[in-house]
């Protein structure tokens, strides 16, 4: 009875032990594959931008994670569109030039990895919901046509709008149907990117699902 006992005990630490490295496995996983979204969705954004607006050579954004600046490092006086600043010999970082607390960072000219923390959560945030989703969808064998990604650009924009409607303009706040079209791309954009990166990255091999088919064209 004891030798049966011991054998049940061993096979169930041993079936928690494969559940708990599972888990574990499929939680690197899908951090990688956030982190991959996550950094393409800000580059393709800056591409959408700088052939938007030809002119525009940088657009600094306030942030408030930027404590790892030397401040002897900000040294060219300019006048931006935030104000005198102080530029940082980077040329991608400045700071208020009559109050050193407030420091801007070049969002359009810096790449996912050199965004400070606050910039680079919300890319990290849609790119967490664009991934879900589309292992939502997979796994429930969804057609990817154009009403499911619709479906999931109002679902991204709504989640961006819990993280922001302390912080940005009214209009921003609207509802996905009546946001203009250039807005509802950047939400697209997001869940196609997923999907492409999904097949790139063969995840259907690792979660055992099938590749996405995309009926609706990408507006990548």
């Amino acid at each position: 009875m004891q030798l049966i006992t011991s054998l049940v005990c061993t096979f169930l630490l041993l079936l928690f032990s494969i559940t708990n490295a599972e888990s574990i496995s499929f939680k690197q996983q899908f951090h990688l594959f956030v982190r991959k979204v996550a950094s393409t969705f800000h580059e393709n954004w800056r591409q959408h931008y700088i052939s938007e607006h030809p002119h525009t050579r940088n657009r600094f954004k306030l942030t408030h994670n930027a404590s790892n600046y030397n401040s002897a490092d900000f040294i060219y006086p300019m006048i931006l569109t935030v104000g005198s600043c102080l530029v940082h010999r980077n040329l991608k970082v400045a700071r208020a030039r009559y109050n050193s607390s407030l420091i801007y960072v070049d969002i359009l000219n810096m790449a996912y990895d050199e965004l400070p923390d606050d910039w680079a959560y919300e890319n990290r945030a849609t790119a967490q919901v664009a991934c879900r989703q589309v292992l939502r969808s997979v796994r429930q064998k969804r057609s990817f046509d154009h009403d499911l990604v619709e479906q999931i650009a109002e679902k991204i924009h709504i989640a961006w709008i819990k993280r922001n409607e302390f912080r940005t303009s009214k209009d921003m706040l609207s509802a996905y149907s009546v946001l203009p079209e250039t807005e509802k791309d950047k939400d697209r954009r997001a869940f196609l990117i997923a999907c492409r990166l999904y097949n790139e990255l063969r995840l259907y091999d690792y979660w055992k699902t099938s590749p996405i088919h995309l009926i609706e064209p990408s507006i990548e």
